[in-house]
């Protein structure tokens, strides 16, 4: 079975502390608070948002591609609150090739306390159990230091960096990049 036909069904999971479902038109406002601050923003490919529309742009696109499995995107929930604190996701995929890249981003305000390492732990053990993916790749911008060490906590390992391989804000950025394989 596809990536997509999978991602169709995506579920929702529960860890000790968060809630992972998808994405909806709520919650454009928790969403914006987070995509709007620069520190957040900084090492994505995307800009910081501006304003409103644009982070309601990208939950409309999110949620479109749920349809057809093209959107692998869920909400970090904070379970106490019910607050979305965040996005972990599988940004792309080659069912050729069995192969999945996660990727993730966080209100500043739970930097630092293992919250995405939590959150992707379940992704990755949907990957490999749900999906049968054979490897799970991760990239970050070389300057973060936060994503390289989120990575390296679950269990995967560095493979090398690619040289300006990326023209992001203004500038080619050199990028990381890190796996875990089945079995690992």
């Amino acid at each position: 079975m596809s990536f997509e036909k999978c991602l169709m069904k995506m579920p929702e999971f529960e860890t000790e502390r968060l809630i992972l479902r998808k994405l909806s038109h709520d919650d454009v406002d928790d969403v914006f608070e987070f995509c709007s601050n620069p520190n957040v923003a900084g090492p994505m490919t995307w800009d910081t948002n501006k304003v409103k529309e644009t982070t309601s742009q990208f939950l409309e696109e999110v949620i479109n591609g749920y349809a057809d499995g093209a959107s692998g995107e869920w909400a970090i929930t904070w379970k106490e609150s019910g607050k979305v604190i965040g996005v972990v996701a599988i940004i792309d995929w080659s069912n050729k090739h069995k192969s999945l890249e996660i990727g993730y981003f966080l209100s500043e305000d739970y930097w630092g306390k293992g919250i995405v390492t939590e959150a992707l732990e379940k992704i990755i053990q949907y990957g490999f159990n749900e999906l049968s993916a054979n490897r799970i790749e991760g990239r970050c911008d070389i300057d973060n230091i936060g994503s390289q060490k989120v990575m390296k906590k679950l269990g995967m390992r560095y493979e090398g960096t690619l040289r300006k391989n990326e023209f992001i804000k203004g500038a080619f950025r050199d990028t990381q990049i890190y796996s875990i394989i089945s079995g690992e």
